[in-house]
């Protein structure tokens, strides 16, 4: 497949944020539109993930991409479903269509990966969460070489489908479709508070100290934000701090009630309940869980 030049020059994927999730059977992710791409390596389990009403079963040693603009919603099939995930948005799409599906023909779920795509999503996930000053160039290396290994792995028959001569890829038609799209989802100020928030999950909240980091009013903050995103500042913080919570109940011994206060909670009983409201089990039962 022939891909020009200027299509390389324009093509970029900006990393948002990875972790790991371990749920228990009964977990559902309610449907909802999903703002930015994913990229999932089921590490254990099985569970059924709709896809704009697709169903897929994905299973251990599967990816799973997940399309900028879907509707998603996931269910667990097994008593523990577990897996990787990364979101990245892309700055490249073809007449407001998902560019990685429709140029590279990246299916929604690939068979049984090998074992050096899995060291790739624990490269990200990794740096992601650690203090690296490089971490930001592995970040970047090892989900261009996930989304490699997908590109080489896709059907050819799916790759010969894909050449579509008739998208204009000059640079001039690669701006105009930019500019149909959500340049805000790229704000390079906005993924400046990002990065802050992911390496200070534990910091008190401060929509002022924010919003002139970014240089801008709290109401363009929150507006932007959330378009980058998919959620409110307040909300990514509530998200993030859960999934730092999850990650150390995971790989400490740490007191429940010690880490709630790390993490701005005064009242442990009030941790539960939103660490319940956001992955389905309480505290204690995701650790037993994990563990057992």
């Amino acid at each position: 497949m022939h891909i020009p030049p200027s299509l390389y020059a324009s093509m970029r994927f900006n990393f948002l944020y990875a972790d790991r999730y371990v749920f228990r059977r009964g977990w559902n992710y309610p449907d909802k539109y999903v703002p930015y791409c994913m990229l999932r390596y089921i590490l254990t389990g099985r569970a059924d993930f709709l896809m704009d009403g697709e169903r897929y079963t994905v299973e251990r040693n599967q990816v799973c991409y997940i399309p900028e603009g879907c509707r998603l919603e996931c269910h667990a099939l097994e008593d523990e479903f577990s897996f990787i995930s990364i979101r990245f948005a892309t700055t490249v799409q073809l007449n407001g269509s998902d560019f990685l599906s429709e140029y590279f023909r990246i299916p929604r779920v690939t068979r049984q990966a090998d074992p050096e795509v899995l060291g790739y999503f624990q490269q990200v996930y990794e740096n992601a969460t650690s203090q690296n000053t490089s971490k930001l160039f592995r970040i970047r290396g090892n989900l261009e070489l996930i989304l490699a290994w997908l590109v080489e792995h896709t059907p050819e028959a799916l790759v010969e489908e894909s050449a579509q001569p008739e998208a204009d890829c000059s640079v001039e038609g690669l701006r105009r479709r930019e500019d149909r799209t959500h340049a805000s989802h790229r704000d390079p100020r906005i993924q400046v508070v990002v990065d802050y928030l992911v390496a200070h999950p534990a910091e008190p909240f401060d929509s002022e100290f924010l919003a002139r980091m970014a240089d801008m009013s709290p109401s363009s903050l929150r507006r932007l934000f959330k378009e980058h995103t998919g959620k409110s500042p307040g909300a990514f913080v509530k998200d993030l701090r859960m999934t730092t919570a999850a990650r150390r109940l995971l790989v400490t011994n740490q007191r429940i009630s010690a880490i709630a206060y790390e993490l701005g909670f005064d009242d442990p009983n009030y941790f539960a309940r939103i660490f319940k409201s956001v992955f389905g089990v309480s505290p204690q039962e995701y650790r037993a869980a994990s563990r057992g």
